[in-house]
């Protein structure tokens, strides 16, 4: 037991007071006869009585009321574990902190995860040694460092101390959906769940109320939401940066624009930067309004960059919050393509071959080099200096120039081949079955679409921009072989372009040809950017893994070193997954780096602004309080400290009624003694009193 005014104890010095009243209060005197000296004697025998308390149950009475009243201005309360005050016999409790992005948030103290860590001390401070205590985290998923109450309170404090933070954005669905499976479980007595968070928007954007409502009302478990401060903070953040194209180009233009976002409530000046390469290429001074938007345009010129990928971030000055103050940017490099073309031995020579209008396609607006040879030279030519390699009006002769080409796909390179280019008999790794020339009705093919996310499309056709007709007069009629994908169609449901993994490379079979004998594809817009995107093939599908959030699973790197490997975590295990922002990168076994990815924090979490308390508290089947004192008042409150002092004033109170019947009592006691002494016409008084005449 303890008491809450300790200092008001010192009011039982008033005890002394009845006594005091009780020792000073002179019997009235009676005149008695004396008819002789013998009364004297007896007389005096009685003033010695008087010297002794009267009434002795009326002065405990009182000093009782004293007692009490005192005692009860001290406040004293007890931690009771019996169902005599309402309370059950044991308690199991799980402590849940929120580790996310916006816990990050630094204030005059420190950060709010600090706090939330110093308000999870103090509440397993304020419990019983013998509660038993889990402690959870939540970060992209829910973590539980101690997964259940146990007693030994010096490892859930170990657990707390080693808590760091994350970048993860919040979601507190995880929590209690963990919770209600907790509550299933069997326990001696009954459960509590407290919940450290800041009540970010973003954590509560999911059917909390239904939640609540129907599934959490069975489950039992007495709900604390606890947040680590009333502060209503301040944030701004680069909330997005979109860059014209997904892909650049070594001394190109990159222009885009970049979102800036006031989570505030007063306007903030401040300054954007683009750094790329550790150089500053652009700063701009920021004004944005209270609650507001700005976007920024962007402009600069791309450097010389080594390995594939173009990195950067566009960063604010910083505030309290600093996580969202920048925007990493990864962006693959388009290097000068070097693409081998393989024609037909002989024939027809000059600008009408099919090699003299890839050539021509390949190397348009600076696109990369294209070199042209015969199938015959295929079989002595080197490989080594070519991204692509595309062979054309049957320059496929025979097992042996298919074989060097796959084992070109195997190390990473793309093959594509073209319509007319069927040998005889087929490989056994060719894409497509054996299928004839058929002609087609005169003017434009209908094409589609099957795969429209494809890299190969993506930016240049969709759904908006639909793959244009093809002025084809002649396809092959076939299917595709076992494991290839059928990226488009023509003239109904024909193959036009199918695709093979091969290794870390890739075979593309295009059902056209630059041969004008097959159709005017040569001629038609559609030609150059989708030769150039068919040699891009490989850059094209790494575009998909140059970034992520932070919490999701690293890009995937089969597709381009499959011994390559992404940092490790900070105990030095593998990481599946990305937990920081910034720029990483993917070494290989040789050391090398491979590719690059940037991660960034959900803008989610920017919004530092809590869900308005009263919305929320009319939601949450328990209590929402903030901060040390809303500690102290909830446990004032429940009935983990039962208050003691309305009972004692209850107490109080009856003997305060019982002193005022014995006092009565007393007095006519007293009266009637004093009324049945018979009346004397010779008096005296006691001794001390001169006598009446």
């Amino acid at each position: 037991m303890g008491f809450l005014s300790p200092f008001l104890l010192a009011c039982a010095a008033v005890l002394a007071v009845p006594l005091w009243l009780h020792l000073r209060r002179k019997r009235r005197q009676t005149p008695v006869e004396f008819p002789s000296l013998r009364y004297l004697k007896m007389a005096a025998a009685r003033m010695k009585r008087q010297a002794r308390v009267e009434d002795p149950g009326l002065l405990l009475l009182r000093m009782l009321l004293v007692a009490l009243l005192a005692a009860a201005f001290a406040r004293p309360v007890v931690r009771s574990r019996g169902t005599w005050f309402g309370v059950g016999r044991s308690v199991e409790s799980v402590v849940v902190i929120d580790a996310t992005a916006s816990m990050g948030w630094r204030g005059d103290a420190g950060s709010r995860l600090d706090a939330a860590k110093r308000l999870a001390r103090e509440w397993m401070d304020g419990i019983d040694r013998t509660d038993a205590v889990a402690l959870w985290v939540l970060t992209d998923r829910l973590e539980q460092p101690v997964p259940v109450p146990i007693t030994d309170r010096g490892q859930v404090l170990r657990k707390l101390d080693a808590l760091g933070s994350s970048e993860c954005a919040a979601d507190l669905a995880l929590v209690f959906n963990a919770a209600r499976e907790w509550a299933d479980t069997r326990g001696v007595g009954r459960k509590e769940l407290v919940v450290i968070t800041d009540n970010q928007p973003a954590a509560w954007d999911w059917p909390a109320d239904g939640f609540f409502r129907r599934a959490w009302q069975r489950s039992g478990v007495e709900l604390v939401v606890l947040a680590p401060d009333s502060v209503r903070a301040s944030n701004i953040s680069v909330a997005a940066v979109e860059w014209d194209g997904r892909s650049v180009r070594e001394g190109a233009l990159l222009t885009g624009a970049a979102r800036l976002v006031n989570h505030g409530d007063a306007a903030v000046n401040d300054l954007l930067e683009c750094r790329i390469g550790g150089q500053v290429l652009l700063r701009k001074p920021v004004e944005i309004a209270a609650g507001g938007s700005l976007d920024v345009p962007l402009s600069l010129p791309v450097p010389v960059m080594e390995g594939p990928v173009l990195t950067g971030e566009l960063a604010l000055a910083g505030d309290a919050l600093t996580c969202d103050d920048r925007w990493c940017f990864a962006l693959p490099l388009h290097r000068a393509l070097n693409v081998l073309v393989v024609d037909r031995s002989g024939g027809m020579g000059g600008s009408m071959r099919a090699s003299f209008f890839l050539t021509r396609a390949l190397t348009a607006g600076g696109a990369g080099k294209a070199l042209a040879i015969e199938a015959d030279a295929w079989s002595q030519h080197k490989t080594t200096d070519f991204d692509a390699l595309w062979f054309t009006g049957g320059a496929v002769t025979g097992a042996g120039a298919w074989s060097k080409a796959m084992d070109f796909a195997a190390t990473g390179g793309t093959v594509v081949v073209t319509g007319d280019s069927q040998p005889d008999p087929l490989p056994a790794d060719w894409p497509v079955t054996a299928g004839a020339e058929t002609p087609l009705p005169a003017g434009r093919m209908a094409t589609r679409l099957l795969v429209p996310a494809h890299p190969l499309f993506d930016g240049v056709w969709s759904e908006q921009t639909a793959f244009p007709p093809l002025p084809q007069k002649t396809v092959r009629n076939c299917a595709p072989a076992a494991g290839a994908q059928v990226l488009a169609s023509v003239a109904g449901e024909i193959p036009l372009l199918v695709e093979v993994v091969h290794g870390k490379g890739r075979v593309l079979w295009l059902n056209a040809s630059a041969d004008r004998t097959w159709g005017d594809l040569p001629l038609s817009a559609v030609f150059v950017p989708l030769v150039q995107q068919l040699a891009r093939a490989k850059e094209l599908a790494m575009q998909t893994t140059t970034a992520c959030w932070v919490g999701e699973a690293w890009p995937d790197l089969t597709k381009i070193a499959g011994d390559a490997a992404w940092p490790v975590a900070d105990d030095g295990s593998p990481a599946s997954r990305a937990l920081r922002s910034g720029l990483f990168d993917a070494i290989s076994k040789d050391g090398k780096t491979c590719w690059r990815c940037a991660v960034n924090v959900r803008r989610s979490e920017s919004d530092l602004r809590p869900v308005d308390s009263a919305k929320l508290q009319a939601m949450l089947p328990g209590r929402l309080i903030a901060g040390e004192q809303g500690i102290r008042e909830w446990r004032e409150e429940t009935r983990r400290e039962v208050p003691l002092w309305p009972w004692l004033l209850a107490a109080a109170a009856l003997i305060f009624m019982m002193e005022g019947w014995a006092s009565t009592v007393a007095a006519k006691r007293r009266e009637a003694a004093a009324g049945g002494a018979a009346p004397v016409t010779n008096r005296a008084r006691m001794p001390g009193r001169r006598a009446d005449t």
